[in-house]
This record gives structure tokens, C-alpha cells and sequence, in this order.
């Protein structure tokens, strides 16, 4: 179990061996809830972005139906 201080800001540093464990880096973003008396850390998967078929960036992997059929 790895332990932490709270600076004057309430900031934690979180072990480099836990942010490996769980795939987190630097600028991941996360969400943060209470579970009773803890704190429940979970760190968001990445947006994953794609090429459109017009050579453009989107952010969403899964096309549409006709996206994926017919290219638009």
C-alpha cells in the first residue's frame, strides 16, 4: 500500500508505480468520487481520433452506417 501527503494546495502525488499499474500519464484526465470514507480515482480513456474519409480529422472511431458503406 503506497501512502501520500496532501500539500497546502490539498494536492496528492500519486506513486509512480500506482500511475503505471493503472496506464496513467502525464495530462490524463480523471474522475474523482467518494466511496463512504474513500476517494475513488478513475482515470477517463483517451479520445480516440481518426481520418474521415475526406482526409479530415473526427473524433469518433465508429462511423456511420453510411460512413462505413459509402464514404460519406
Amino acid at each position: 500500500m503506497a501512502q501520500a501527503k496532501v500539500d497546502d494546495k490539498g494536492r496528492i502525488a500519486i506513486p509512480a508505480s500506482l500511475r503505471r499499474q493503472v496506464g496513467m500519464r502525464e495530462g490524463d484526465k480523471v474522475t474523482i468520487d467518494r466511496d463512504g470514507s474513500k476517494l475513488v480515482i478513475v482515470v477517463e480513456p483517451p479520445v480516440i481520433r481518426t481520418v474521415n474519409s475526406r482526409g479530415g480529422w473526427k473524433k469518433d472511431p465508429f462511423p456511420s452506417t453510411g460512413e462505413a458503406l459509402f464514404g460519406s
